[in-house]
């Protein structure tokens, strides 16, 4: 069983520029006291091992390829990146999923996802994080 978990979503059309950070829009589910939303970020507080799964679609505004990382404390998480080809004004889903671990004895941090590759309208995030 999870000790804490939260899923945020946003339907929210977003214009991202290369190197903007998705707004994870509102709390849809959460409880335990290891995880909250505070801003476009995730923070995670507790000792141990995060389960983190991301649902991304977006909107290409050029032809090329979109990509989105999981960052922690702003560095890029290992292979937690998605990225898709697309034409211009053409939709792909960028699905995510990683599992971070966080460190006794210091302070929290804060997950975070960043749009890469080519500017797009972030169109749909969801976002799960389940500490195990």
């Amino acid at each position: 069983m999870a000790k804490s978990a939260i899923y945020t979503a946003n339907t929210g059309a977003q214009a991202l520029q290369i190197g903007s950070t998705i707004s994870l829009g509102s709390i849809i589910r959460r409880f335990g006291c290891g995880v909250n939303l505070n801003g476009n970020g995730i923070v995670i507080d507790e000792q141990g091992y995060y389960d983190v799964d991301a649902s991304i679609t977006a909107t290409a505004a050029a032809a090329g390829t979109v990509t989105v990382t999981l960052l922690r404390d702003g560095v890029a998480v290992p292979g937690a990146v998605a990225s898709a080809t697309a034409a211009a004004a053409g939709t792909v889903a960028l699905p995510i999923t990683a599992l971070v671990r966080q460190m006794c004895c210091g302070s929290g941090s804060t997950l975070t996802l960043q749009l890469g590759g080519t500017a797009a309208t972030v169109n749909n995030v969801a976002l799960k994080v389940i500490k195990l």
